[in-house]
């Protein structure tokens, strides 16, 4: 007797989708934190990456900073 598969639901397959996102988004900050230094060693201001990377200037300024810990 041949056994059937249930289809997924919607449901299952948003939360495949969130964990997939989530497992990645590490690598996506990682590197952009890592454009974000190059930038400003590179002379950027912190409001200029800011404005290219869509953060706040503060938020690019802890990044920067975090370099030197």
């Amino acid at each position: 007797m041949a056994t059937t598969t249930k289809p997924e639901s919607k449901q299952e397959n948003l939360l495949k989708l969130v964990r997939y996102a989530a497992e990645n988004a590490g690598i996506a900050s990682s590197k952009r934190d890592a454009a974000i230094r190059e930038a400003h060693r590179a002379g950027s201001s912190l409001r200029e990456i800011a404005e290219a990377s869509g953060i706040s200037h503060m938020t690019v300024k802890r990044i920067v900073e975090r370099t030197a810990e």
